[in-house]
């Protein structure tokens, strides 16, 4: 890679060659947005003066996915796991701590940190792992002996790992805003956290919600969403005092998914972890199907989707199959929703290819993994944050 950092020409001069970076004196905000999934992390950052094909943009394995690394190398040096940090997002981390304890090897966790496993900490007991305080984990880090541990910060997003891969490439890592999306299925410890999660959806549908309200200001983020909580510490470091935003990585990528103009439309994101459509009509809410991806296929996919627009299924019987649920608004009994347009989106979208659906595969600046960074950007956008400089 040739240049310097973050507009430098290789003489240390500014540069003005083309394909040269912009000078960062041009006015406008460096805006970051980042979309946590359960296998990528897609992240993006505008500069001034470029357009967004040109924004920097990386995709990259999950924090879920590298923790469960972690993990997974400790199990093999037989090391106790001493994992503390945030609650993150859980998954393969999850089924790492399992196998770790499995092998019976010692894994000792924070309670914020724990609850990235279960919302209840006694489950986490239960599985063989220590559930501690913050002023314990600290002893026993200084207690136990070099090599025999492996000190493992949880979190969805590796801020000083970004920052340092960010100089690498030659780019400043300063950000006048931040937004960052994590899918969070909410606090309830005590009962399902699908039907708790599904909630979420419902209310929006019966409210007839825009999707442009599912976003977030860090300071309004509800407080039963523990992980959105937690990124909106992350996005309120990240922006330094600017502008900060937190959503679901599900109306994250929607939104990104909608064309601006359409108001009355299908939209489907086949995500690595759920699958979510939803319907807008006037370009609010009017219905939400919810699943997990891995319990899907083309042929079961497509068949769900029929019968969800044709008002013939239920929450009962998708909970029942191991999914979130089905909702429709009154309003979708006057309207032919097969007529409407169906744009789709995510990782796993060639689940639909053969589909005799009439899709649309959306695809926002050239770059259907960055779905749900153009997502936030939109809603910014709508606050009067735009990376020509509005707030």
């Amino acid at each position: 890679m040739s240049g310097g950092a973050d507009g430098a020409a290789p003489s240390g001069r500014r540069g003005s060659a083309p394909g040269a970076a912009p000078d960062p004196q041009t006015p406008g905000m460096r805006i970051l947005a980042v979309d946590v999934g359960t296998g990528t992390a897609d992240i993006l950052l505008t500069r001034p003066g470029q357009p967004l094909e040109n924004a920097v943009k990386l995709v990259v394995p999950s924090r879920t996915q590298v923790v469960a690394a972690q993990i997974a190398q400790a199990t093999a040096r037989a090391q106790t796991v001493v994992f503390t940090g945030p609650t993150m997002g859980g998954g393969a981390d999850g089924a790492a701590m399992k196998a770790h304890l499995a092998a019976g090897h010692a894994f000792v966790a924070t309670e914020e940190a724990a609850r990235t496993f279960a919302d209840d900490v006694d489950k986490v007991r239960a599985l063989g792992a220590r559930v501690v305080g913050e002023s314990t984990t600290a002893e026993l880090l200084a207690r136990l002996p070099s090599g025999s541990f492996a000190h493992v910060d949880s979190g969805d997003l590796d801020v000083a790992g970004l920052r340092a891969a960010l100089e690498t490439l030659g780019v400043e890592p300063r950000f006048d805003a931040a937004a960052v999306a994590v899918q969070d299925h909410g606090f309830s410890p005590r009962g399902s956290n699908r039907v708790f999660r599904f909630a979420f959806w419902k209310a929006a549908v019966d409210e007839g919600r825009p999707l442009g309200e599912l976003f977030y200001a860090t300071r309004d983020t509800p407080p039963d969403f523990t992980r959105l909580r937690a990124a909106a510490g992350i996005a309120d470091e990240l922006a330094g005092g600017g502008p900060a935003l937190v959503a679901d990585t599900g109306p994250a990528a929607l939104y990104g998914a909608l064309p601006q103009g359409i108001t009355d439309a299908v939209l489907v994101n086949v995500g690595n972890g759920h699958t979510i459509c939803v319907v807008t009509l006037g370009g609010r809410l009017a219905g939400v199907f919810e699943h997990h991806t891995s319990k899907l296929d083309g042929p079961g996919l497509e068949r769900r989707l029929l019968r969800f627009l044709a008002g013939d299924l239920g929450s009962d019987e998708v909970r029942e199959d191991g999914g979130h649920g089905a909702v429709l608004a009154a309003a979708t009994k006057t309207a032919d929703l097969s007529a409407l347009p169906l744009f789709a989106t995510g990782p796993r979208r060639v689940l639909l290819a053969g589909s005799a659906l009439p899709l649309e595969y959306a695809a926002p600046h050239g770059d259907m993994m960055l779905t749900g960074c153009f997502g936030l950007l939109r809603a910014f956008a709508e606050r009067g944050v735009t990376p020509d400089g509005g707030n």
